[in-house]
């Protein structure tokens, strides 16, 4: 387990730095170290050691910033605390329990000859050709005076575990391969519900070890720089210390039972020629941006492993990227990085050229290179590291593949999975033994039926209520149209649209079209909608599965007729209508699966469903449209003369979507929105914005050329790019704020706390306010905390944001009833920011008076003064 190191203040006496460094084993050189951290830059081509530190009980450290399930000293203080893991039940840093930890130095110790030692770096043999169907392990070791030392079996995840992938070495396909379709994470985000989300990466956990494997990759956790990318619905959104928090929250519940692997590190944003992308960005935005959720989930998580993503990095390739791997992420905290203490894996053929084989003369300087970097595992096949090619290494590197075999080992056996048979189910797969089982290749859902409930409640505690009819306004009552209420006649009607997959199957739920395997005609009334394709796939049971006409038939009043149909002309003889519209796995995703590459052109929905919502308006009916989508769309309907309508963004909303839909629809049981959206909801013509400097080109272009491979990538973006040009006075248009959300309940804010003038940097400030449910419904609030940064001080070359997320907290507040003293902790070291260059940089926190924002959105934070508040910080 890692500790935090602490900081000496102006308040805290010597004697009690002391005492507090003495009760938490912190020796003085610790102290120094940290104290060096702050101004000193990085060492360049450093890493890979431990760099111990005392630990928590039963675990060890390495100054990550972290701490222990336990902890000493105050969880919060403006000063000083025990631990920077502040939050016990979704936090866990890093440890290893010490049997565990002697058990791989044993294993290491026997491993005497580096062909043993590079037995644990490989991914399967090519042979004379390749296995398409075999890419999803890390073959068994047997290793002389040792025995075996069993591989990785790897499982994709994102929405559930992909079961689809072939794996023959350990279980036959069924032709099946169900599992539980969860709702995919770009809408789960929007839930703001760490504890759902742990619960999420639990059952996640349970089933990568009922179907025997032993690593989930999971969870994706790169940042929506721009709602064109196809995979967004992968991810959490725009904002890095939300993706954290939720990331994190996954990997402790999933880490119950197996190994999780965060990916894509780093700057893996567009998905279209994605091999060859390279993303050119200065350091700052290198490390506060795309490298700080990653660094919480290694600190907040103790993650164990990271994959090392597709794209080069200021042109070099991610998975060769020693800076990117050594000085940022396997580096101690006190040299600038984030002490990282497990496993790198390549991305699938993540090396150069993809998965062709290279040229013979290029296979030993590449290997040196991805060796010298910190890459621990290549997968899925030996087409650069192998015995061979790993013992030829210059001799100066030689220790880093006995670094890299300690790196795997040492997973290995914290998660008890290191030894026995790859084919018995009853060999150890998982920390914790799994409740679900398989049946034939699939999950037994006899064995699994909590999950599917849980994928049900994730839906209905993720969607977002966007609009709900006329909202109040010079003194006149709104008029929602949710819940619907006295409706007899209801129709849900959708167009269907037909897709075709480059490779890849359709989901099971699709009928298959004309007995083309990757094609078929995807019905929106009917069908469940869960998203992509590619690698994350997951396929749930149609049987099981319910989609938006199901869900409605099943939970309409008794005595309501419910109809369906794929025309605007179905539900002419309706009292209301519901529209469901949005994309397909044909539309956006990843980039293997579809012919377009995955990523999107525009915010439109596919041709002709704007008509068909528009035209279900002219009905002048009461309207629900459902929106299915990974990331925001236009919304033209917003502006049709029939205002009385509603829309909801349900993202992919899992395999019992349809279900949960209808149940916040109607509220039978007091159900009731709670989503908000995990991104700022721009206009077209906002997003499309001309750079004033050059009108050619967009202010925030998706790509910089469709032929180039080069995108620089800016450090502003989503909701802190609007906040940089309303402070320019462009008078940003927006849809919605980042964090929209409404709900059944309405909420007032008061009384805010902050409890104390001054904090220090090694401090965590706890922050409440009251929040009153001001409406006769029971319902969930999301209260979200920004920071407001002091001047850029005098001398700094850095970018400084406008305001950032730094807290969020859901609560559940009965009807009338009001949440006293709801806690939203801000975290001091989260203001840091980096100064200077990759070889000359440090991190930073400015001094000055910081200004303190909570509301229900970032506008809300904004506008309403009475929540607003000072608090100064001492910096370094």
């Amino acid at each position: 387990m890692t500790r935090s190191v602490f900081t000496p203040s102006a308040i805290t006496s010597a004697l009690g730095m002391l005492v507090l460094a003495s009760a938490c084993g912190h020796s003085s050189q610790i102290l120094d170290a940290y104290e060096k951290s702050k101004k000193n830059p990085i060492a360049s081509g450093s890493g890979g050691s431990s760099n111990p530190g005392s630990g928590g009980t039963g675990g060890t450290g390495n100054m990550s910033g972290g701490g222990g399930t336990g902890m000493v000293g105050p969880q919060y203080d403006c000063n000083m605390v025990g631990s920077q893991q502040f939050d016990t039940k979704y936090m866990r840093a890093y440890s290893v329990d010490p049997a565990d930890q002697k058990a791989a130095d044993d294993a290491l110790a026997a491993m005497t000859d580096i062909k043993d030692q590079a037995t644990q770096m490989l991914g399967i043999p090519t042979g004379d050709g390749t296995d398409f169907q075999d890419i999803e392990r890390s073959p068994d070791a047997n290793v002389s005076g040792l025995g075996l030392i069993r591989g990785y079996n790897y499982r994709d995840a994102g929405r559930g575990v992909n079961l689809d992938a072939g794996q023959p070495n350990n279980r036959a396909t069924d032709g099946n391969n169900y599992a539980t379709a969860f709702p995919a994470p770009s809408i789960r985000a929007a839930s703001w519900d760490l504890d759902l989300e742990k619960r999420v990466g639990e059952a996640a956990g349970d089933e990568t070890a009922a179907s025997l494997n032993n690593m989930l990759l999971a969870p994706c956790m790169n940042i929506i720089r721009h709602p064109y990318w196809g995979r967004t619905q992968e991810t959490y959104g725009e904002d890095s210390y939300h993706i954290g928090r939720m990331a994190s929250a996954f990997t402790v519940g999933l880490q119950e039972y197996v190994t999780g692997c965060a990916k894509h590190f780093a700057a893996n944003n567009i998905e279209l020629n994605r091999s060859t992308n390279n993303a050119i960005m200065n350091e700052q935005t290198l490390r506060e941006i795309y490298g700080r959720h990653f660094e919480m989930v290694v600190q907040d998580a103790g993650v164990g492993c990271i994959m090392a993503a597709y794209n080069q990095i200021n042109g070099t390739k991610s998975t060769e990227n020693r800076h990117l791997l050594r000085d940022i992420l396997k580096a101690p905290v006190d040299q600038g990085g984030f002490g990282f203490q497990g496993l790198v894996i390549s991305d699938w053929w993540a090396m150069p050229g993809y998965n062709n084989f290279p040229d013979t003369s290029q296979i030993q300087p590449n290997v040196n290179a991805a060796l010298e970097a910190g890459l621990d595992i290549e997968v899925p096949w030996q087409l650069y590291y192998s015995q061979t090619s790993l013992t030829q290494v210059p001799d100066a590197d030689k220790p880093l593949v006995k670094e890299a075999a300690r790196r795997v080992l040492t997973q290995k056996f914290r998660f008890k999975s290191a030894t026995g048979s790859a084919t018995d189910p009853a060999s150890s797969w998982s920390i914790t033994p799994p409740a679900s089982r398989l049946k034939g290749a699939s999950i037994d859902p006899a064995s699994a039926m909590d999950h599917m409930d849980l994928a049900e409640e994730t839906e209905i505690k993720s969607a977002v209520l966007l609009t709900n009819g006329i909202p109040a306004a010079a003194g006149m009552p709104a008029t929602p149209v949710l819940p619907l209420k006295g409706a007899t006649n209801i129709a849900v009607i959708g167009p269907d649209e037909f897709f075709r997959l480059a490779l890849s199957s359709p989901p099971r739920t699709c009928p298959i079209d004309s007995g083309d395997p990757r094609a078929c005609t995807f019905h929106f009334a009917t069908d469940p909608d869960i998203g992509d394709r590619g690698s994350s796939r997951v396929n749930a049971d149609p049987t099981l599965s319910i989609g938006p006409f199901d869900g409605v038939k099943a939970v309409a009043p008794a005595g309501t007729n419910v109809t369906s149909g794929n025309t605007a002309d179905a539900a002419a003889g309706a009292d209301a209508i519901i529209v469901v519209v949005g994309y397909t796995a044909g539309d956006e995703g990843e980039e293997y699966a579809i012919s377009t590459g995955g990523d999107r052109a525009t915010l439109d929905l596919p041709a002709g469903q704007n008509d068909f919502v528009n035209a279900a308006l002219n009905e002048m009916k009461p309207t629900i449209i459902i929106v299915q989508s990974g990331s925001i769309t236009n919304l033209p309907w917003l502006n049709h003369m029939n205002h009385n309508q509603a829309t909801i963004w349900a993202g992919y909303g899992g395999m019992r979507g349809g279900k949960a839909l209808a149940r916040l629809i109607f509220s039978p049981n007091h159900e009731n929105f709670s989503g908000k959206v995990p991104l700022a909801w721009p206009t077209q013509a906002e997003l499309d914005l001309p750079d004033p400097a050059n009108p050619a080109k967009k202010l925030l272009p998706f790509k910089d050329s469709e032929t180039d491979p080069k995108t620089v990538m800016g450090y502003f973006f989503g909701y802190r790019e609007y906040d940089r040009r309303k402070a320019a006075g462009m008078n940003p248009q927006l849809v919605f704020p980042f964090g929209h959300g409404l709900s059944y309940s309405t909420f007032t804010y008061s009384n805010l706390q902050i409890p104390c003038t001054m904090a220090q940097p090694e401090g965590i400030v706890d922050i409440k306010v009251d929040i009153q449910n001001t409406s006769q419904v029971d319902g969930d609030e999301v209260a979200m905390l920004f920071v407001k940064p002091p001047a850029k001080p005098a001398g700094i070359t850095g970018d400084r944001p406008f305001k950032e997320l730094k807290s969020f907290a859901k609560v559940h507040i009965p009807a009338g009833a009001t949440a006293m003293g709801v806690e939203l902790p801000v975290r001091i070291r989260d203001l840091r920011r980096w100064e200077g260059d990759d070889k000359t940089g440090h991190w930073t926190i400015d001094t000055g008076d910081y200004t303190i924002e909570v509301g229900k959105d970032a506008d809300d934070a904004d506008t309403n003064t009475m929540m607003q508040g000072k608090l100064t910080v001492q910096g370094y």
